[in-house]
């Protein structure tokens, strides 16, 4: 109990330590910092003014500094008159540079010197939960101290809830009405919503040793994508299979049947497909033709179901699903994202009915789950699998559970194909002596390959 406590004592002051150090990078200027340097050590050697003249150095010095923060302190009141604007990508993607504009102008009647801009994201701080729960990648290199009190992890939570890094770029001078445009790139550290905050520009004080300053609120969104990877063709697809309503009607409930034409009445038909607007044109009944539609539709099934430790390769998963995702036709097919969330979720993508880029921004928002086990995701599965041609099964293991799940789609006809995503090899591919991973599982023939998340790109090229 008590170690736990002190754990807690130590992670309410890191906050506080990250908003002193924050303040001091950005508000000193690379002079300001060694003087401050300067200032300290002469304290300590002035700390006897009878022994060592040190002091007046130090008195200087800190004279100097309460100046530069009060005229820092009056000026921040004082806005420069500038107009900025971020100009930004609908989407960008993880690992990847993404790169934009800030267009700034000068409103004002005087030139602005010596400006510097920073663009800044909302971050927020993790909490407890979050902290105690998350793994430092670089555990075994830390001291004994580290390892407890565990800033480096609390670091690495803020860079993740971030996103991104960005460096301070040098303003050059604006003269009175000019505009210049600041190249701007960021390479987002993970998936999901990039959340842009505001543009800080900063400005010194005549004494060059503190910069004011200056935040023009900016906030905008955008979507960061999984990394895709080009992917060897999978087996065929299967069948056409039958779709209740046609494509308009695939995801919906309701047995209707897809609109053929018009024909003149017969004896037998429906009444209720009588269509009255026509008839009353020709003078005699006409009656709407409908015809069954079949067409591919393919199952994208990804595993959500995922310890902390594991975050590394559920991220590769979800990279893998995307890359399936854009490598799937979606012309003459419809391809079903199934995963497992607070709940069961399923995005259609294909004929018409959603972009590829839709489903990527499905995936970018998935989140494991530490809770909770394969039956959920083999019976949301199970219930649709009757308009199914084909499954895809992007998997974190392959233990009993999942190898269970496997057999109940193959125990109902559905040809199935599965990528195994971690690091070490099941022991089904250890066993095995086939080049071209087609194993014999049991009962269950299965099309079974071995991803490493160290080697997405390789290991997603077997062909």
């Amino acid at each position: 109990m008590m170690p736990c406590s002190f754990r807690r004592l130590f992670f309410r002051q890191f906050s506080l330590v990250y908003r002193i150090s924050f303040w001091f990078s950005r508000h000193l200027s690379p002079l300001g910092h060694f003087l401050l340097g300067l200032l300290m050590v002469s304290a300590a050697f002035g700390a006897n003014t009878h022994a060592a003249a040190a002091y007046q150095l130090s008195a200087l010095l800190a004279a100097l500094f309460c100046l530069a923060l009060l005229w820092s302190f009056f000026s921040r009141r004082a806005t420069p008159p500038l107009s900025v604007e971020r100009l930004t990508p609908t989407y960008g993607t993880m690992g990847e540079p993404m790169r934009y504009q800030i267009a700034i102008i000068n409103t004002g009647t005087s030139t602005e010197r010596g400006l510097s801009l920073l663009d800044c994201l909302d971050v927020r701080f993790p909490n407890w939960k979050e902290f105690s729960a998350s793994v430092d990648s670089d555990k075994e290199h830390r001291n004994p101290f580290d390892r407890y009190v565990g800033f480096h992890r609390w670091q690495e939570l803020m860079r993740m809830n971030r996103g991104a890094s960005m460096a301070e770029k040098t303003l050059p001078d604006l003269p009175p009405g000019l505009r210049i445009t600041v190249e701007m790139e960021l390479t987002p550290l993970r998936r999901g919503r990039l959340r842009f905050d505001r543009v800080c520009i900063y400005r010194p004080e005549p004494f060059g040793l503190l910069r004011t300053r200056h935040t023009f609120p900016l906030p905008k969104v955008r979507c960061v994508l999984p990394r895709c990877h080009p992917v060897s063709p999978l087996p065929p697809a299967g069948s056409r299979s039958y779709q209740h309503g046609g494509v308009a009607l695939a995801n919906a409930v309701g047995e209707s049947e897809e609109f053929l034409s018009l024909r003149e009445f017969r004896h037998g038909d429906v009444p209720r497909n009588i269509h009255w607007r026509s008839s009353a044109k020709l003078g005699r009944l006409v009656v709407k033709e409908f015809q069954d539609e079949y067409f591919v539709r393919r199952a994208l099934v990804l595993d959500t179901f995922c310890v902390p430790s594991r975050t590394e390769e559920f991220e590769a998963a979800v990279s893998v699903a995307a890359s399936l995702a854009i490598r799937e036709p979606q012309r003459d097919s419809l391809l079903d994202l199934l995963f497992i969330e607070q709940q069961a979720h399923c995005f259609t993508a294909g004929r018409g009915l959603s972009e590829t880029v839709g489903m990527l921004e499905v995936l970018a928002g998935v989140q494991p789950i530490a809770q909770g086990t394969i039956e959920l995701l083999t019976q949301h599965v199970l219930q649709g699998a009757s308009a199914l041609s084909s499954v895809v099964c992007v998997l974190l293991a392959w233990d009993q559970p999942r190898k269970n799940f496997v057999e109940s789609l193959h125990a109902i006809g559905l040809p199935v194909s599965v990528l195994v995503v971690q690091e070490q090899p099941p022991d089904t591919i250890q066993e095995s002596t086939e080049a071209d991973s087609v194993l014999k599982t049991e009962s269950v023939l299965s099309y079974l390959r071995h991803i490493r998340p160290s080697h997405l790109a390789d290991d997603l090229q077997w062909n």
